[in-house]
């Protein structure tokens, strides 16, 4: 499978060419060093014995960095703010379970610097989806189980970040028989929701969810799903007001397998969605854009 860090590149590259007010959970667009200018790099985990890897950043007002990285005995999550005019914070651990816990994901809330991360953490059992929150005030709160279905593990995280603070979070988890995907929304006033499945096509597993929120806290999904014979694109789209809608097919050419779609979604709410799909010869590179008052377009080769 090609490697889905390409495409957070090419997905930030879309966002420069719509850079009048294009963001994505994850805004790459915001430098932390002068225009054309790379600073040195720097070691910023916390244990110099111990291998670190499968980092994430989010970038707002501050940044913050998670990743995991093994004590000896398991793999945990750590965390580290940076500052503008600052610099890096201290590295903490922001979890204390004692499974192994992987696969971070965190957003940082844009002009105020308070962040949410979430991860997958063996319970013995299963994986189970953990989350933590960071206030620039008061650091990093206690870890928390934001979902409960026990039927099989819940796995590949994501999350996203509106300016109010209101976190939404993704995930595929097996039922038993098939993946599935799930999400959780946080509430700076109420704290966690009920875990809420948002697409019900019972043909095949569903993968690998990303997620993107407009200025509004409105929220879109995109998954890849098997429909029995191939791997197809998918959407849902949340409203405050009215919670998650009906998952919908964005893309309806049968040719071969699409994957790894990636979102971004602009202040106003409109979204833009790009993936591989295999033609019966080689992979080629989709798009389908979404806009408030029209909902999905039709999918278009962009290469």
């Amino acid at each position: 499978m090609i490697n889905r860090h390409l495409y957070l590149i090419f997905l930030m590259c879309l966002t420069l060419l719509f850079s009048s007010g294009c963001s994505s959970d994850k805004d790459r667009t915001t430098a932390m060093a002068p225009p054309g200018a790379w600073g040195t790099a720097e070691q910023i985990d916390a244990v110099t014995h111990a291998t670190a890897y499968d980092a994430d950043i989010d970038v707002g007002s501050n940044a913050v960095a998670v990743w995991t990285q093994y004590d000896g005995v398991r793999d945990n999550i750590w965390a580290r703010p940076y500052m503008d005019g600052t610099g890096w914070g201290t590295a903490q651990l922001i979890e204390a379970n004692d499974f192994n816990a992987w696969d971070s994901s965190v957003a940082v809330q844009h002009g105020v610097g308070g962040a949410v991360a979430v991860w997958q953490q063996d319970d013995g059992a299963r994986t189970n989806i953990w989350s933590n929150r960071y206030t620039p005030g008061g650091g990093w709160g206690t870890a928390e189980l934001i979902e409960t279905d026990n039927a099989g593990s819940a796995q590949s995280p994501q999350v996203a970040v509106d300016a109010n603070g209101n976190a939404v979070a993704v995930w595929y988890q097996h039922d038993g028989t098939r993946n599935n995907i799930w999400s959780n929304r946080y509430t700076p006033g109420g704290g966690w929701g009920i875990a809420e499945l948002i697409e019900t096509d019972n043909a095949g597993h569903a993968w690998y969810p990303e997620v993107a929120v407009d200025a509004n806290g409105n929220a879109i999904a995109v998954w890849y799903q098997h429909d029995g014979t191939r791997d197809n694109i998918w959407s849902n789209r949340y409203t405050p007001g009215g919670g998650w809608g009906t998952a919908e097919l964005i893309e309806t050419d049968n040719a071969g397998s699409a994957q790894s779609p990636q979102v971004a979604v602009d202040a106003n709410g409109n979204a833009i969605a790009v993936w591989y799909q295999h033609d019966g010869t080689r992979d080629n590179i989709w798009s389908n854009r979404y806009t408030p008052g029209g909902g999905w377009g039709t999918a278009e080769l962009i290469e």
